[in-house]
């Protein structure tokens, strides 16, 4: 089963490319996958660790987008590179999907890592869509970072975008020795690229301005995972439970603090337990949004 590589455009002419398995059960929702910040479609592919190829073995159809400015996908201007601005398009090109195919599953249910899942909580936090949205699965994403980190993306100087050595992606993006195999990190260069510095900024800046106001806007389950090891964010029980709480209008909340792996945690020796919750749980929107009638559409 081998992930085919495409474009779609969207009603406003912007290229987006995607990454997509078919499964075979209409009965199940559509996974949209969006990848964080410094990662292609392919961060969703990686070898022994492709959450594409487990969705499909499972009958999920699941499609991985390259957000604006990475990949197949066109670029935006830096004052126009923002993940509310990420969220208009990716709604767009969602929508062409969802009428390419014909509408044949019960809604969406989006996966985003990191900054996609800051993405995906934008698009969750909108009222208006031309697809049904049953759910958002996210992980690798809160809102207080180290001061390190801070400090470091701060003394970044503008100019072009920031490329990760595979030195620096160990430290901040993996856990200890032993959570993964080390092999991994050259196995995960097919999705490796250079991040826009905007990203970097929004992740520390705006992005939690914003939260506060969007998270009590999600009104379809959320499912949570903020990694033990994580780099990139301050981590603990209590720091899982405030960003959950951000929530407080989804029906349901499933939030854990996601023991042995780091911030890339669907590349870690124990990837395969994060991606059966997160199919378990694209079942379980469904589910709820017939029971309840919770499911966000158009």
């Amino acid at each position: 089963m081998q992930p085919a590589r495409r474009t779609i455009a969207t009603a406003q002419n912007f290229t987006i490319g995607i990454l997509e398995l078919v499964g075979e059960g209409s009965d199940k929702p559509l996974l949209v996958c969006l990848p964080g910040g410094s990662y292609t479609a392919e961060y969703f592919d990686v070898a022994e660790h492709s959450l594409l190829r487990r969705a499909a073995a499972h009958g999920f159809d699941v499609v991985a987008l390259d957000r604006p400015n990475y990949g197949a996908s066109d670029a935006l201007a830096p004052d126009a590179t923002t993940f509310a601005r990420n969220a208009e398009i990716i709604d767009d090109a969602i929508a062409q999907l969802w009428a390419q195919r014909g509408c044949p599953y019960p809604g969406v249910v989006l996966i985003g890592h990191s900054i996609g899942g800051a993405v995906a909580i934008h698009l969750a936090a909108q009222r208006s869509r031309g697809w049904p949205l049953l759910g958002i699965s996210i992980s690798g994403i809160s809102e207080l970072s180290p001061a390190p980190v801070v400090d470091a993306w701060r003394a970044i100087p503008p100019g072009a975008p920031v490329d990760f050595t595979n030195e620096q992606r160990r430290a901040y993006m993996y856990g200890p020795d032993g959570s993964f195999a080390p092999e991994v990190i050259e196995h995960a260069a097919i999705a490796a690229a250079p991040i826009p510095l905007a990203e970097l900024h929004e992740i520390i800046g705006g992005w939690l301005e914003d939260i506060p106001h969007m998270g009590p806007r999600v009104a379809v389950p959320v499912q949570y995972a903020l990694p033990e090891f994580d780099q990139l964010w301050v981590v603990s029980p209590e720091r899982v439970e405030a960003f959950a709480n951000r929530f407080a209008n989804a029906p349901m909340v499933d939030a854990i603090l996601a023991r042995g792996v780091g911030h890339n945690l669907d590349h870690h020796a124990d990837s395969d337990t994060w991606h059966a919750r997160q199919l378990a749980f694209a079942q379980e929107c469904v589910l709820v949004a017939a029971t309840s009638h919770t499911t966000s559409t158009p």
